[in-house]
């Protein structure tokens, strides 16, 4: 049975509260007393016993019988609890999970941090030949791609070749290195699904990366039916192996195409049919080895700006995987943007590869281990800081693409409770979707008078719908609110729909 809460009698029995109506017992678990003060308060007058009537409706509905949902909202001035169905029942959260990310992350290291990855030489600099090795020390950077400025994913390595004919070198005798070591090897989250990993949402986690750690690719389909569309890459460096298995068909035929990559290999295999005449359809696969990848692109833009540069090699190839830095030279380091527009892009689009380098980087910088372990480690450093119990939430990864997370409805309002009292605050909030307005929320909240209000991170994998942030109430109060559905049978479109019925009535409270 599903659990709601009700207006009739109150009956307390130890520490849960039973609500009892005219022909139904409703139960509400209990919610932890470290963040509420000695016991919860549950405010009730006429406003909200019709509001809570209406979500219980909302939640009972028959195409919801078979899902799990949890919910849980509370007053953020004044810690009472509006609603709360099976708020402390775990549930997958899908992308919620990035809540946990980067409210830890912004926490515990600040929004003015920024990752520096280097570019250093061992050798001699002799008649414009560097008769030695280059060498490019990642950090964890998910940032070098052309996401931040105006397009160009090899900017950086523009800026580097310039740098070094600025110092005389026009050839490398020697070999490119890139060296990932800040991070351990596991490059993919805990059990994330096989059938996942040629997709630009499972890319790989690497200390050294470039472009998402994707290649990305145009299919440029022309009225040829029958023939195969062309297809290249930026940067057009072939690095990745494509097997061109597309047909153009007829324009009121349909465009339906899918690709697979196969793991241990830079090989993509694209198939299916595309429309004629159609405009370029742009789309990612991943690479296999990040490193590898970020090595060949710097070794492309090298070559172009006329430096020579035969050899590249991931630090992991090399007899001695282990470099002495207080014996290279040091050429130059290169800055990222600050952690508050890394967030950001996490938060407003939903982007796991920036959430798994940050999780790894949490690790690195708080307990010097580059790992996820480690990174969930350092993490549960603030949750205990803000009264949540460590052991009672389950994560396996940083960005929630993994089935394995677990957490609860109740869970998420503390946290989002937890950096709502944080000073750096308002760096989170900006970076959380709003309502009909931007991000994942653009297109959601349509027609409500909500719209613009709404401030919240969704979340998506197959059956799990997410929903969780604030919402800024035209009665002037500020709720915190956590709506989370697990197992549904219906289109995900009527679980979007549920969960902007129960947001909007919040907006629309009237007490």
């Amino acid at each position: 049975m599903k659990k709601f809460v009700t207006d009739s009698c109150l009956i307390v029995i130890s520490f849960t509260v039973l609500f009892i109506g005219c022909s139904s017992v409703y139960y509400l678990e209990s919610v932890d007393r470290n963040i509420l003060g000695t016991s919860p308060k549950y405010v009730s007058n006429a406003a909200i016993k019709s509001f809570r009537s209406q979500v219980n409706s909302i939640v009972n509905a028959i195409h919801f019988q078979s899902a799990v949902i949890g919910i849980h909202i509370e007053d953020y001035q004044t810690g009472e609890i509006l609603y709360s169905l099976n708020p402390n029942t775990l549930l997958m959260p899908a992308s919620n999970m990035k809540l946990f990310t980067t409210t830890s992350s912004l926490a515990l290291l600040g929004p003015d941090f920024r990752y520096q990855t280097s570019l250093f030489y061992d050798g001699t600099i002799e008649n414009g030949v560097l008769n030695g090795n280059l060498i490019i020390r990642g950090s964890g950077d998910p940032t070098i791609s052309g996401r931040y400025n105006g397009g160009n994913p090899v900017e950086l390595f523009e800026n580097w070749a310039d740098t070094l004919k600025a110092m005389g070198i026009h050839a490398i005798n020697g070999t490119v290195i890139g060296d990932d070591n800040l991070f351990d090897d596991h490059e993919l989250g805990y059990s994330w699904g096989w059938d996942d990993l040629s997709y630009y949402y499972a890319a790989k986690i690497s200390a050294l990366s470039f472009n998402d750690n994707c290649v990305d690719i145009f299919i440029v389909p022309d009225d040829s039916v029958g023939q195969k569309p062309h297809i290249f890459t930026e940067p057009n460096m072939s690095y990745l192996q494509i097997e061109n298995d597309l047909e153009i068909v007829p324009e009121d035929s349909s465009t339906r195409y899918d690709f697979f990559r196969e793991e241990g290999t830079e090989s993509v295999r694209i198939f299916g049919t595309v429309k004629a005449g159609k405009d370029t359809i742009k789309d990612w696969v991943t690479v296999d080895n990040p490193t590898k990848y970020t090595l060949a692109a710097f070794q492309y833009v090298l070559n172009e700006n006329g430096i020579t540069a035969n050899n590249i090699s991931d630090i992991d190839d090399l007899p001695v995987q282990n470099i002495d830095y207080k014996k290279v030279s040091l050429i130059t380091t290169n800055q990222s943007i600050p952690l508050s527009e890394i967030i950001h892009t996490i938060n407003k689009v939903s982007q796991n590869f920036y959430a798994e380098q940050l999780q790894k980087t949490l690790g690195l910088k708080l307990l010097n281990e580059g790992s996820t372990k480690k990174g969930i480690e350092a993490e549960k450093i603030w949750f205990s800081r803000i009264g949540l119990n460590p052991d009672e939430i389950f994560i396996v990864d940083g960005s929630g693409l993994s089935r394995h997370n677990l957490v609860t409805a109740h869970q998420i309002v503390t946290i989002l409770r937890g950096i709502r009292n944080n000073p750096n605050y308002q760096v989170f909030y900006n970076s959380l979707p709003i309502g009909g307005v931007d991000g994942t929320l653009k297109n959601r909240f349509k027609g409500s008078n909500a719209a613009g209000h709404v401030f919240a991170k969704t979340g998506y994998v197959g059956r799990v719908r997410s929903l969780s942030g604030f919402v800024q109430a035209k009665n002037g109060h500020e709720y915190i609110f956590s709506i989370l559905v697990n197992h549904y049978p219906t289109p995900t479109s009527v679980v979007n729909n549920m969960q902007d019925q129960i947001v909007t009535l919040l907006y629309n409270l009237d007490y």
